[in-house]
């Protein structure tokens, strides 16, 4: 087994676990079809003051792609930072989606360098939009992420016109006090997909069958 073939096990391992604890599909993984808007995204954040470790692992020693907030590796240091404690991501879902849901993540405090998750998001916004080029898009909710009581929690989204989305802004607007920069390790968006016509057409078929 090569070493692509054993992180594939693992990832789906853990696709299975965060399935079990959440009970609710994600529409915001990289796997399926989930991509990042890098022009509506904040910047990265870059690390100038040498390599950090923990248990001989290096830690923000480079700039993390906001792809990784797409998929389930949660391992220290595997996350997406921006500098400061304000910042967004935009992500294009593979599908238009009634959303419900978003659970947010980050490590746990047991396993973080010196029990230390001050770098984690606490305060957010959720919108929604239908195209790339909207500006405001459809407001689902501001939120307190507590990371330390909770390595991930899910919030229930304000959708009261059960609108349809494809693309979902996620609005970081303060951290648990870490001066210099905030991490994300992985936004996942819970929702029932919108029926396309070939379901339709299927379920209308269905109806129709002489049983």
């Amino acid at each position: 087994m090569t070493g692509r073939d054993a992180q594939k096990l693992i990832d789906e391992a853990l696709e299975k676990l965060e399935h079990n604890q959440v009970q609710m599909p994600d529409f915001a993984r990289k796997a399926s079809g989930a991509t990042i808007v890098h022009s509506k995204t904040s910047a990265s954040f870059r690390n100038t003051k040498g390599i950090l470790y923990w248990a001989g692992l290096p830690l923000l020693h480079s700039m993390k792609s906001p792809e990784v907030l797409l998929e389930p590796a949660n391992q220290p240091g595997n996350c997406w930072s921006f500098a400061g404690s304000q910042g967004h991501v935009f992500i294009k879902l593979p599908k238009a989606i009634f959303p419900r849901a978003v659970t947010l993540e980050h490590i746990s405090v047991r396993v973080s360098p010196g029990e230390n998750i001050s770098s984690a998001p606490k305060d957010f916004a959720v919108y929604g939009m239908k195209a790339e080029n909207e500006e405001q898009g459809l407001f689902l909710g501001e939120f307190t992420y507590m990371a330390a009581e909770h390595p991930f929690e899910t919030f229930q989204l304000k959708n009261e016109r059960s609108d349809s989305i494809q693309y979902v802004k996620l609005e970081v607007l303060s951290n648990w006090g870490h001066p210099e920069y905030t991490c994300v390790y992985r936004l996942r968006v819970h929702s029932d997909a919108v029926p396309t016509e070939e379901d339709s057409a299927w379920h209308s078929a269905g109806n129709n069958r002489v049983h």
